[in-house]
């Protein structure tokens, strides 16, 4: 990737030796320039990668008021130290050109000062090994830089924390969010430790509390990469991490240190609690699903309502659940969760719910899940019942009324009732309005629930309706109707005897007319208007009797 040129610098060397470096092929991606300069020229010194110093022509310095031979303590020390503050981390290498005998008298400090030496005779192979050597240093360098650029690059540009640290828990390396997370600037962290990093308190440190070092020792004896849970005292606060510690190993195998990378969920972690707030304040049944119907999560009123503990349900399906699901009216009509409605055994009581599904999607529009929703609608279809039975009952006598009759054999022709005989019998208490003329409504009241009771028992497989005022209808089917004279007419003898010996103020009789069929496509209101005329005929007959419809019209 990278494209390097190294700048040549060749102090007081001859042209053999400057002709045989200019010689030298670059490596790949680099280039050469070659320069030379007569003596020692700081600005050239130390602006160039490579220098070539030849200790053999440069002027000797002075020391003690006589000559010395060329010495790098003495000679390239102030160079060196310009040179290394300016270049700082850039390549840079000094090679010196020198006899033997002259490099025998040099102290090890004369080294600090040089990266190689070159000592006479040079011939051209050999000058050619040497330079390589440096040309070799050269791409190290290069390519250490090249790798520590995209190390540094790729680590800076991720969102979690990241460091590398040795096997005595110092920190070696961090990135741009483990800084900030921390407050401190890679010069501070790099090379410290956890407890001056994160502001631990020695109490806390001695505890191991908010440390992470049992992790960080885990992972060494591991030999692995282990996930952990981690709770991190910063100073913006307490922070969870997701924390991925992999150990480092050496080339003999043993481990020399960690690195870790850590996803802070901190807000996830708040999300999911405020997520678990506002489930629990909800008053309804919610759970969550995965998209393949497995339950991640129940708020308390699903434990409450249906009597389960979550640990029971979480990671399992609903249809797994714990709960008795009951018929609501009839056994083919036992619904399951998710659907609209259904009905489950609860503590020994039947209760009954109202479920809603939502899916839940991700950001592509894709289904991840569903969220369902059941409310509890025991005491709401209770009052329901009620009310139904009270539109369909008469309050005084407690007999079924008009509605209920039209809505319950309006549709007669639907399935079971086809081809069967049905007979309706209408039936008015003969006098009974003298009865409350004379005797006062409260008698009056009095004989009509005398008279539903009785009617009650007489037509026990049939159903008795109040028709308004004193007026009654019965309706038999199947055998029965085909009997219903004889039955109605029995029930008119019942209703003078047994009224006669009452505590009612009267003695009653009654008139009745009676219409059959066995023809589903004859409309019910036919069939009262048939049975209305037989009444008045039996009315008009001398009353208490009974008269079919059909007979002596």
């Amino acid at each position: 990737m990278y494209r390097k040129t190294l700048r040549i610098c060749l102090f007081g060397c001859d042209d053999q030796t400057a002709e045989a470096i200019a010689r030298i092929k670059p490596l790949d991606r680099f280039e050469h320039e070659v320069f030379r300069r007569d003596a020692l020229d700081a600005a050239a010194f130390c602006s160039c990668s490579i220098a070539v110093v030849d200790a053999r022509s440069l002027a000797p310095h002075e020391a003690e008021n006589a000559p010395q031979a060329f010495r790098p303590a003495a000679d390239l020390s102030a160079l060196q130290e310009r040179r290394r503050a300016e270049r700082m981390d850039r390549f840079g290498t000094v090679a010196v050109i020198a006899d033997a005998s002259d490099a025998a008298a040099w102290t090890s400090e004369d080294f600090t000062f040089i990266d190689a030496l070159w000592t006479t005779p040079l011939d051209e192979a050999r000058l050619a090994f040497e330079f390589g050597r440096l040309q070799q240093a050269a791409e190290t360098a290069a390519d250490l830089n090249l790798a520590r650029t995209y190390l540094d690059t790729a680590i800076d540009s991720i969102p979690d924390l990241v460091w590398f640290k040795d096997a005595a828990g110092s920190h070696l390396k961090v990135n741009d969010a483990f800084c900030s997370v921390v407050d401190k600037t890679k010069q501070q962290v790099e090379g410290r430790g956890h407890y001056y990093i994160w502001d631990i308190s020695p109490e806390e440190y001695a505890t191991g509390e908010y440390v992470c070092l049992e992790s960080e020792e885990e992972t060494m004896r591991a030999g692995r990469t282990c996930l952990f849970d981690e709770q991190v005292k910063t100073p913006r606060g307490m922070r969870q991490f997701k924390t991925y510690k992999t150990p480092l190993f050496d080339e003999d195998g043993t481990v020399m240190g960690t690195v870790g990378i850590a996803h802070d969920v901190t807000a996830l972690g708040n999300i999911a609690n405020e997520l678990d707030i506002v489930l629990n304040a909800i008053p309804f049944a919610v759970t969550i699903e995965d998209a393949d119907g497995i339950v991640l999560n129940v708020n308390r009123a699903t434990e409450e309502q249906f009597g389960i503990r979550p640990e029971l349900v979480v990671g399992k399906r609903v249809e797994s659940w714990p709960v008795e699901l009951v018929a609501r009216e009839d056994p083919s009509n036992i619904a399951r969760p998710g659907t609209s409605e259904f009905a489950a055994r609860i503590g020994g009581k039947v209760r009954t719910f109202v479920s809603a599904e939502s899916p839940i999607v991700d950001v592509f529009g894709n289904k991840t899940g569903k969220m369902r929703i059941a409310r509890e609608t025991t005491l709401e279809r209770k009052l329901e019942r009620r009310v139904l039975e009270a539109a369909r009952t008469d309050y005084m006598t407690g007999l079924f009324n008009r509605r209920f009759f039209h809505e319950q054999f309006a549709g007669r022709d639907m399935a079971g009732m086809q081809r069967t005989p049905l007979a309706v019998a209408t039936i008015d208490l003969d006098g009974f309005k003298e009865v409350n003329d004379r005797y006062g409504h409260d008698a009056g009241d009095r004989t009509l629930m005398f008279a539903a009771d009785l009617l009650k028992d007489a037509f026990d497989d049939g159903q008795v309706i109040r028709w308004g005022g004193d007026e009654f209808a019965v309706v038999l089917a199947g055998p029965a109707a085909e009997h219903a004279r004889e039955r109605v007419e029995e029930a008119l003898e019942r209703l003078q005897l047994e009224s006669a010996h009452s505590e009612i103020t009267v003695a009653l009789s009654g008139s009745a007319g009676i219409a059959t069929t066995d023809d589903p496509r004859l409309p019910i209101d036919e069939l009262v208007k048939r049975s209305d005329r037989a009444l008045y005929r039996a009315k008009h007959s001398g009353k208490a009797r009974c008269c079919m419809y059909g007979e002596d019209d």
